[in-house]
């Protein structure tokens, strides 16, 4: 029988592991806005939102679910599933291509945007 301090080493290690894996996308959580925009003050319809796990890239309208994914070096086409955070409904997500340049940087649809922390700057 493995000794206890072992035993939980490994049950730690084994979780580490498995947080760090279940990204799909290779980006930090949290808020994006145009890299062209300032985080200070960015509007609502400006920024979009990357929480890890599954989660897609997602808006202030709605949250995405990742449902196939395809890489290539650093191309990412993902089709994803998308529901209205108001009404509920779903909203059509169809495939998207993110280019991630680094954890903080991406490009979707030619507009290419950076990382601003886990909350809104006002």
């Amino acid at each position: 029988m493995p000794r206890l301090p072992s035993l939980v080493a490994l049950i730690a290690s084994a979780l580490a592991t498995a947080t760090h894996a279940a990204d799909l996308l290779p980006l930090k959580q949290g808020l994006y806005v145009p890299a062209k925009s300032a985080c200070k003050g960015a509007s609502t319809a400006e920024i979009v939102n990357y929480w890890g796990g599954k989660s897609s890239i997602g808006s202030a309208q709605a949250e995405c679910t990742i449902i196939k994914m395809t890489k290539n070096g650093k191309v990412f086409t993902i089709t994803d599933k998308c529901t209205d955070i108001r009404g509920g409904g779903q909203i059509a997500g169809g495939p998207t291509v993110l280019t991630i340049d680094s954890p903080r940087r991406f490009t979707r649809d030619s507009e290419a945007y950076r990382y601003c922390g886990t909350e809104r700057q006002f």
